[in-house]
């Protein structure tokens, strides 16, 4: 898919265009910010250990590894709008299933469905907002992600108060869908229509192609950064809980912390980019993050948790950003090509590390299971940089 395909806009209607993508966004985020909150509550209502919660997790990469690569060829044919409408609904429906789920069976079921349409929207949405940003004059995709994390802390937010009063996971979920839905429903009006580029001429239907050298290292670097990110999000509050001793109440807020600086430390990014470049946003960015993951891993107390998540928050919120700008620039192809192929990859991470940090920490502890996440973060710091810079002929 060539997402390089520029729509003309007048500037009223890129405007309204971006605030629809915002939206979507913040939807994407809420969504997957209400299920990461309520993990524990699952833990708890199926009296599951660490491994058994790492299968459930499992499902959700399953379910993502198989839609992905599917939805990406009919978004190449229909466009991210159409698909985007049909979504956005079975997104909120498929958080509802998790929380109706009667027994552990029914769970990794739901949470296979949920990964699916998770995959498929993150893919989607990632294409309405390149479609979105291609039709304007400056880049945007940190707002975008911003708009993400966001979602998360209000999702954090809203979880934490409705569990403190005694809601149950049910409605916490359902009250979250039905209010996305009709969030989808008024910004779906101003979605950008017409970015499909599929063509049946034998220029386009090229054979599969393996990514050059200098892709790969960056498609590596996003697979450890985005490992590192789904982590944090899928284990924070049930880490806060059961190893650093907080109340049921007040763990959903470690995610909360999380999404707060991740949000925060993207509003910044495009300042700190140009001031630093991309080698040092990375040297900053892994530090920072390692600083953060080892005072989880070594101080097991709440407080030190929080901040810890605060540290890591900020360091993981522009390696995105930088990652896949380096990818959209690496492949001959065009920007559009590169940055698909550095998001496969990072997204392999994101879906991946949470269920092997749940099998790890069978064997090992949670702690145990983290310190693989400061190898990442570690490495990033140390030869990111290196990583990053053009292959030398």
């Amino acid at each position: 898919m060539d997402t390089n395909h520029t729509i003309t806009l007048s500037a009223a209607d890129h405007r309204k265009s971006r605030l629809s993508a915002c939206a979507y966004f913040l939807i994407d985020g809420m969504i997957f910010g209400t299920w990461a909150t309520l993990i524990p509550s699952f833990k708890a209502k199926f009296q599951l250990d660490e491994g058994q919660l790492g299968i459930a997790l499992f499902g959700m990469v399953i379910g993502a590894l198989i839609s992905m690569p599917l939805v990406g060829q009919v978004i190449s044919r229909r466009g991210s709008r159409p698909v985007l409408l049909c979504l956005a609904p079975a997104f909120c429906v498929a958080l509802v299933t998790l929380a109706l789920a009667p027994a552990f069976v029914w769970l990794v079921t739901a949470a296979l469905l949920f990964g699916a349409v998770k995959g498929a929207f993150d893919v989607t949405i990632n294409s309405q907002a390149i479609a979105v940003e291609n039709a304007g004059t400056k880049p945007i995709m940190a707002t975008f992600q911003a708009l993400w994390s966001s979602g998360g802390l209000i999702a954090a937010l809203f979880a934490s108060m409705a569990l403190k009063q005694g809601v149950s996971p049910l409605v916490i979920a359902s009250t979250v869908a039905i209010s996305l839905a009709c969030l989808a429903m008024i910004a779906a009006g101003n979605l950008i229509s017409g970015d499909a580029t599929h063509s049946d001429s034998p220029e386009k239907q090229s054979g599969f192609k393996l990514p050059n050298q200098r892709l790969i290292r960056i498609g590596v670097l996003a697979c450890m950064a985005l490992f590192a990110e789904g982590v944090m999000m899928d284990w924070s509050a049930v880490y806060t809980k059961s190893v650093a001793g907080a109340a049921d109440w007040l763990a959903p807020v470690a995610y909360g912390v999380f999404s707060l600086s991740m949000a925060g430390g993207r509003l910044s990014g495009d300042y700190f980019t140009a001031k630093l470049g991309p080698v040092g946003v990375l040297k900053v960015s892994g530090t920072l993050t390692t600083i953060g993951l080892l005072i989880i891993v070594l101080v097991q107390f709440w407080p030190a948790t929080f901040v810890g998540l605060l540290f890591s928050g900020v360091g993981l919120s522009n390696l995105v950003p930088v990652l896949f700008g380096a990818g959209g620039r690496a492949h001959e192809g065009g920007a559009g090509k590169g940055i698909a192929a550095v998001s496969m990859m990072g997204y392999l991470g994101f879906l991946a590390g949470p269920p092997l940090i749940g099998g790890l920490s069978h064997l090992i502890g949670l702690p145990g299971a983290f310190s693989l996440v400061v190898i990442f973060a570690l490495f990033i710091a140390i030869r990111g940089g290196a990583m990053l810079r053009p292959v030398p002929n």
